[in-house]
């Protein structure tokens, strides 16, 4: 019987696995580096046997596209929000989308950790294989003319929504009217007066050249937003398990974090050399949107049986954090 430092070599000395990763996140951006990283150590530790090709940009198509090729194991790794992958096979991931679910990078960390393994066991029920959690971050709204700054502000707005259902029914609470449009189209439609703006965190905004689409940006955090590397399924589960534990080793989660965390104040003082006014929710307007949107929480929770179970999850966990003083 091969031993296992037989069997890798032995995988490496025949044709490597080939690893297509498909992301929308830009070249040059925190995200790329991080997938480069990735990509260096898979590649180093399996000696060889994986080989894999990074796809940035959405050259691959959007997200909802890029899913669906990952579910068919046309594609073999995805990089990606989790409300992609609750849009179309895992509804029950649109709890990290809720609105004001979280209150810091903190509680976010720690929730998310508490429920790993219920999030990594509806995946692999529907056909994914969870890598590590990533991060697009807190979301603000990007938009043309004056500042988001009170509820009124948002009716009437033409939104471009995020291919994802809460996204829809967040703008729809909040008096706005939601436009779904894949990430690259969104700069065209913005130039064009399709949308009126968008949400997204201050790197995606400048990663995607939204930025030159809009005059203001309200850093709102109304929406914290994980991501997820996910691979397929179907292409995984007959590899060597050798291979197999290279590529599910989240080695690089935490460094993903700190790379996307590290560069939102910079980027918020970029809006501005940009020429473009900056603005925040006071506590007061903060709530009213809060207040607004809690419905939409109640709209997830009754869709499904599954969906209330893993918001039950989250909330005990935010209400551990808490009786933990936070930590």
């Amino acid at each position: 019987m091969l031993s296992s430092l037989a069997l890798v070599a032995l995988v490496a000395a025949a044709d490597p696995v080939v690893v297509k990763v498909g992301s929308v996140a830009p070249e040059g951006t925190p995200w790329a580096e991080w997938l480069d990283g990735v990509k260096a150590r898979m590649e180093k530790e399996s000696n060889g046997a994986i080989k894999m090709k990074l796809f940035l940009s959405g050259k691959l198509g959007g997200e909802k596209e890029m899913v669906e090729d990952t579910k068919k194991g046309t594609l073999q790794m995805f990089g990606g929000s989790a409300g992609a992958l609750a849009s179309q096979h895992v509804p029950e991931l649109n709890v990290f989308e809720l609105p004001f679910l979280f209150t810091s990078d903190g509680e976010a960390d720690f929730v998310m950790n508490k429920v790993r393994e219920d999030v990594r066991r509806l995946l692999d029920e529907r056909g994914f294989v969870m890598v590590m959690w990533a991060e697009n971050g807190w979301h603000g709204y990007g938009v043309k003319g004056k500042c988001i700054e009170k509820l009124e502000d948002m009716k009437g707005k033409k939104m471009r929504s995020q291919e994802s259902v809460i996204h829809l029914e967040t703008y729809r609470a909040l008096g706005a009217s939601p436009v779904e449009i894949a990430v690259p189209e969104v700069l065209s439609s913005l130039q064009t007066g399709t949308v009126d703006g968008y949400s997204n965190t201050p790197l995606f905004s400048f990663a995607t050249s939204w930025v030159s689409g809009i005059d203001s940006y309200t850093y709102s955090k109304h929406i914290y937003q994980p991501a997820l590397i996910v691979l397929s399924k179907k292409w995984f589960d007959p590899l060597p398990a050798d291979v197999k534990a290279v590529l599910v080793k989240p080695t690089e989660e935490k460094n993903g974090f700190e790379l996307v965390r590290g560069l939102t104040g910079p980027l918020l003082e970029n809006f501005k050399a940009a020429g473009k006014k900056v603005c925040t929710l006071s506590p007061d307007e903060q709530k009213r949107f809060a207040d607004a949107t809690r419905k939409v929480w109640d709209v997830y929770a009754n869709k499904s049986p599954s969906n209330k179970k893993l918001l039950d999850a989250v909330l005990a966990a935010k209400a551990e954090y808490k009786k933990n003083g936070g930590k």
